[in-house]
């Protein structure tokens, strides 16, 4: 009874802690965490705007399978990030507006990890006071804080401990109702969003399950938690089957190479950051040094501290290592992850290069591994000492050191970020209302981002509050307005091929910027460019909206020759090879608007094509006498009415992506790579109706598995709890009280 009134107040005062830390985005006045990265801000420009992009499919009863007013055109749900499955996501964002629902599930995803380490202190056999302890230095260490800006990463990394206790209870315990909870908990750490995450956590299982089975050859225990995690990663295949087709669209379908995988590694000199988080300096002063100068290290990556009890109590580890074979274990897992975190500054930098550590780029996220052990070690340090010191003076000095320590920790951390108030933020600025028709492309922007931050952090925020008026990706989706360019955590092959391009068109060095040309621009739709600097460019662009702030001024420009984001051809040119198209694509000839480019192993055997490639007399070379009408412009549809004087081409400059099915009149035609990036699809004689839908199939076959999944899930748990109940109760327990004890850890 005793220890069931410490866990009550254990787990009563976590809720409180982060209540403490957490109530200021909520009282007197909704706030939010918009803290800057190098470049722009993961927190504003991808955390908050992708959950808001959420909110907006939930209210109103729609998925965000799709966004076509970012990147033109980008798979929202396949890159994954969003948590579109993830229950918290789900019941929050469905339920609240956009800012409650973000701080809720933000402070959820906190509290979820402190409670998950609990309970696996308290499976452990950790006292609860050692474990209070343990989930303290867990939630409030400088890897979990300094990720607030990265809500996905932080539902990912929540899920870990709670993932790790049912294994020990699948195997330790038995299969029923672990087992099905473990299967569930898999698949939401899945959809939560970030796969190195569900790495990292099936690792850290992996290793515990084997260390508690080998020792007594439980292969029927290793079985039932092998079944488990297949059917928890079955139960994710609505998200792992279009993440799988996104991956197959990316730049490194197989894999980052070695340099990639490696380049955000953890530097030996960054191992002072346990003993003090602000030694090699502070980003939100600007002391901190910039990653680019710093070989890649970046202060929310390899800071690592939990404060100095925890290390104190992993030193007096020592003096008891032979004595308990857990804390040996401990040290393992922290030896080897410490050394994984240094990625290429370590001896075992080789191993990145081989799948599926190569599908991650930053090694220096093993220190989540590398501060859970530690914290065990000094958890199990910590409940030896109480045993051997009992007197009433020694609990006083025990409890004021357990508040000393959350005090410091939260202490630490309270002033780190940028917290501002949300309304100042999520208004409208006012160079929306001098967007012309097209897209925006945004320039100069991160320049300025990246001189703020070496200079003065974020410790002056004025210059990142005007800075947001950029309409920079993905910011724009808060305010209706299509930008040209993407911010995510993987890009599409194509697009960025095309973006590549578009950006050798563009010179910006530190005082001015440069449009060379404007044909690339034109194709892509972009009918505006925000600069942030001085422009040189051709005279199509005209200026709209000009604004000086005490730091920087904001010019928007109106493209006067920019393409519609739908038109029509009527003559085409070939590329055979990726090198042949680039070479089009950047000839200031090739006629935009008037001209398309194919794809050789497209086209080779449709004779229409054919005829418009090789210019046939009878085909019609003026478009004017064609119309385009606008019927539907949602994310996953586009409905047009298309009159066409001739059989000629549509050309949808929205992104080429599986998925898409184009019909004309409701019969489906094929969808041909225009341009390298864009659709465009043969439209006969005379008026049609023409549609592009997104639905794709792994979506679809994803919610089958998922669904199979959930169902043998259940049925193993009902027959699993039949076998327990068929056994004689009396016998049962007999059994049950000669067994032997759980692994003393």
């Amino acid at each position: 009874m005793r220890s069931v009134w410490a866990d009550r107040i254990g787990i009563i005062s976590l809720f409180l802690l982060v209540g403490v830390f957490f109530g200021r985005l909520f009282y007197p006045t909704p706030q939010l965490i918009v803290t800057p990265d190098y470049g722009r801000s993961d927190a504003w420009h991808f955390s908050f705007v992708t959950k808001f992009a959420l909110s907006q499919a939930l209210q109103s009863h729609t998925l965000p399978l799709w966004r076509s007013d970012v990147g033109q055109g980008f798979p929202l749900l396949a890159e994954g990030q969003t948590g579109v499955f993830f229950l918290p996501n789900l019941v929050f964002f469905s339920l609240f507006e956009p800012v409650t629902a973000y701080n809720l599930t933000l402070t959820l995803a906190v509290l979820t990890l402190g409670l998950g380490i609990y309970w696996w202190c308290r499976v452990m056999r950790l006292s609860p006071l050692s474990s209070w302890f343990t989930a303290v230095t867990v939630m409030f260490s400088s890897l979990t804080i300094t990720q607030l800006p990265h809500i996905t990463l932080l539902q990912g990394m929540s899920m870990l401990p709670i993932i790790a206790t049912l294994s020990i209870l699948v195997v330790t315990s038995k299969p029923f109702p672990w087992g099905g909870l473990l299967a569930l908990s898999l698949s939401q750490q899945i959809y939560a969003g970030f796969p190195q995450a569900t790495f990292l956590t099936l690792v850290i299982s992996g290793v515990i399950v084997l260390w508690l089975t080998l020792p007594n050859k439980n292969w029927r225990a290793i079985w039932y938690w092998s079944i488990s995690l297949l059917l928890g990663i079955g139960g994710g295949a609505m998200q792992l089957l279009p993440s799988w087709e996104f991956l197959k669209e990316s730049p490194s379908p197989s894999g980052f190479s070695p340099e990639a995988a490696t380049m955000y590694s953890m530097p030996i000199k960054h191992l002072v950051s346990f003993i003090s988080p602000f030694f090699l300096g502070n980003p939100a002063n600007g002391t901190y040094p910039p990653f680019y100068a710093f070989d890649g290290s970046i202060f929310w990556e390899n800071t690592a501290y939990i404060g100095l009890i925890p290390l104190f109590l992993l030193v007096l580890s020592l003096f008891r290592i032979r004595k308990n074979p857990t804390i040996i274990f401990w040290w393992l897992v922290v030896i080897v992850s410490l050394t994984l975190a240094g990625g290429k500054y370590a001896p075992t930098y080789i191993v990145f290069s081989i799948w599926p550590l190569n599908l991650f780029r930053v090694p220096s996220r093993f220190l989540w591994l590398v501060i859970i052990g530690i914290s065990f070690i000094a958890a199990h340090t910590f409940d030896t000492l109480r045993r051997h010191i009992r007197t009433p003076l020694s609990y006083i000095f025990i409890y004021s050191l357990m508040a000393l320590h959350s005090g410091q920790l939260m202490y630490t951390w309270w002033s780190y970020h940028l917290i501002e108030p949300a309304a100042l933020w999520i208004e409208a600025p006012d160079l929306k209302n001098y967007v012309g028709p097209g897209r925006v492309l945004t320039i100069g922007d991160s320049s300025i981002y990246n001189d703020m931050m070496i200079t003065t952090g974020w410790s002056k925020p004025e210059g990142f509050r005007s800075l947001k008026d950029s309409l920079s990706p993905n910011s724009n989706i808060l305010w209706g307005v299509d930008q040209a360019q993407v911010y995510a955590g993987r890009y599409l092959h194509r697009p960025a091929i095309g973006g590549s391009l578009l950006d050798e068109t563009v010179t910006i060095d530190a005082q001015h910027a440069t449009i060379s040309a404007l044909h690339l621009a034109n194709m892509y739709a972009i009918g505006n460019v925000v600069s942030f600097l001085p422009l040189t460019a051709p005279p199509a662009l005209r200026e709209a909206y000009h604004k000086k702030s005490a730091d920087f001024a904001v010019t928007l420009y109106t493209n006067d020759e920019a393409l519609p984001r739908a038109y029509t051809v009527h003559e085409a040119t070939i590329a055979a090879t990726l090198k042949d198209a680039i070479l089009t694509l950047r000839n200031p000839d090739f006629r935009v608007g008037s001209s398309v480019m194919l794809e050789q192993h497209e086209v080779k055997n449709n004779t229409f094509l054919s005829q418009l490639i090789e210019k046939q007399p009878h085909t019609l070379r003026n478009t004017q006498a064609d119309h385009i009408a606008w019927q539907t412009d949602a994310h996953v549809r586009v409905d047009l009415a298309v009159t066409m004087a001739t059989p000629g081409l549509l050309v949808l400059a929205d992104t080429h992506y599986p998925g898409w099915i184009a019909t004309v009149d409701d019969k489906e035609t094929p969808i041909f790579a225009a341009n390298l990036s864009q659709r465009a699809i043969i439209v006969p004689e005379g008026t049609h109706e023409v549609s592009f839908i997104y639905a794709p199939l792994t979506l679809r076959w994803g919610a089958i598995i998922s669904a199979i999944s959930a169902i043998i899930t259940a049925l193993l748990m009902i027959a699993l709890k039949r076998n327990v109940v068929v056994h004689t109760p009396k016998k049962a327990q007999k059994r049950a009280s000669h067994r032997p004890r759980t692994h003393r850890t």
